[in-house]
């Protein structure tokens, strides 16, 4: 049985605070395995490892974190672990500055690999029983708070691909989903907003339109019409709508209402708009492709 589940038995569970200091403890432990592994493998003969980052890579996490460099002498993956070390005490803190430490890596043949570093947070997350999963966005890698898997793989992680045909409804979810993960009761009515944003800017993108969310409601029905979804089914989803934009206006836009504990639901729900409408786009394309192609044979 897993040291934490036996606690839990025991009805001495870890807090989220205890969790996550067990979390730093675990990756820095494995930071160390990870060098004296590399030097086994590489057989140095000497005590330092100059592959491990590189100068670029050092300065790159510096820049991102707006770290000083340091001036003594030391490898420059040695430089990262202190910066690491320092911010041990907040688990969130510690944290970002190592998804910097992988972001900052350009997986170079002697150097160390992002994998090795992704692997390492995954099976730390795992260990101390943290609900937390990595995202990815281009080439860059943030922290998520996990929710149901298969909602989490649907609503949030599936729009996050598919928003590629769409860049700035992209750029304004990954910008939500970065304000969720930090999300607090003062911020929550900012982070619904940005979630408004996203949705605003997929539908002005989606319909090639400039209106704003709450004019699009029209457009939105017309187009579920159009593709052939039922009326009882379009008119729901054209109420949902409307009560999305009607929360928006009077809890976040334009008022600070909002409860952290409605975020997840928020969030949820713009993926499943989102997912929707590219879900039915997609299927016409389809159909059109398909009933092109049997007409070509026919003729």
């Amino acid at each position: 049985m897993h040291w934490l589940d036996y606690r839990k038995r025991l009805g001495i569970d870890f807090e989220d605070e205890e969790k996550g200091a067990f979390c730093t403890a675990l990756i820095l432990n494995k930071l160390d395995d990870l060098s004296e592994s590399r030097k086994e493998r590489l057989d140095f003969n000497f005590i330092m490892d100059f592959d491990a980052v590189s100068e670029n890579e050092y300065k790159l996490f510096c820049s991102t974190t707006g770290t000083e460099y340091e001036d003594i002498l030391d490898t420059w993956e040695s430089k990262i672990y202190n910066v690491l070390k320092v911010n041990k005490l907040s688990f969130k803190k510690f944290l970002t500055y190592y998804v910097a430490f992988i972001n900052c890596l350009s997986n170079r043949k002697e150097g160390i690999k992002q994998s090795e570093l992704l692997e390492l947070l995954d099976n730390a997350f795992d260990e101390s029983r943290l609900n937390y999963v990595l995202l990815k966005d281009n080439n860059n890698y943030f922290v998520f708070p996990k929710g149901a898997k298969e909602l989490d793989d649907a609503l949030v992680s599936q729009p996050l691909e598919w928003l590629n045909e769409y860049p700035q409804a992209k750029k304004e979810w990954v910008e939500a989903l970065r304000a969720y993960s930090d999300a607090t009761d003062e911020s929550a009515s900012d982070v619904a907003d940005k979630f408004r944003k996203a949705l605003e800017r997929f539908f002005q993108e989606f319909f090639n339109k400039t209106q704003s969310l709450e004019n699009l409601k029209s457009e939105y029905g017309k187009y579920l019409k159009t593709i052939g979804v039922p009326s009882e089914i379009s008119n729901n989803l054209e109420t949902l709508h409307q009560a999305y934009t009607n929360f928006m206006n009077g809890y976040a836009k334009h008022h600070d209402k909002t409860s952290k504990k409605v975020l997840e639901y928020i969030m949820y729900q713009t993926g499943n708009i989102i997912r929707l409408l590219v879900t039915l786009k997609n299927h016409r394309i389809f159909y059109e492709k398909m009933q092109n192609q049997a007409q070509s044979e026919c003729c």
